[in-house]
């Protein structure tokens, strides 16, 4: 069993350094939302999703309804595709706190492997004065 504690210890120090599957980037309010995704990995497919924190009083954590997202993809080789989406902000809470996580692209495929840039703008709405940050989680998905 002695002999054995090398090659169990390798094998596991092997699987350790693998690169995670999944990454997570928040930045504090009021921005700029700037995030880098790596996505030279050509064998998989990528999942994004947004996340935030709201703080205010009941009133305004009740109407807080959507986040305007104004999203620019900036490619490897700097071209660039902008879109308008809107986040729900349901989520998770509690008297003066919301938690929302909310699904943005899934099974992304880029045009072009590399470094990519989301940048997000949020035009004003009454929702941005209790917004705490905004988050980015990425998850590579085999096929």
């Amino acid at each position: 069993m002695l002999k054995r504690l090398p090659y169990l210890l390798l094998l596991l120090l092997a699987f350790s350094c693998r690169e995670p599957r999944s990454m997570e980037q928040f930045i504090a309010a009021p921005g700029p939302y700037t995030f880098r995704v790596d996505m030279s990995d050509t064998t998989v497919t990528y999942d994004f999703s947004f996340y935030t924190r709201l703080d205010g009083y009941p009133t305004e954590l009740q109407a807080a309804r959507e986040l305007p997202l104004v999203i620019t993809w900036i490619s490897p080789s700097d071209s660039s595709y902008t879109e308008q989406v809107f986040m729900p902000l349901k989520g998770q809470s509690t008297l003066f706190t919301r938690q929302v996580l909310q699904p943005y692209r899934e099974r992304v495929c880029p045009v072009e492997p590399g470094q990519w840039t989301l940048s997000v703008a949020i035009p004003y709405s009454a929702s941005r004065e209790i917004l705490r940050g905004l988050g980015l989680t990425v998850s590579k998905r085999l096929e």
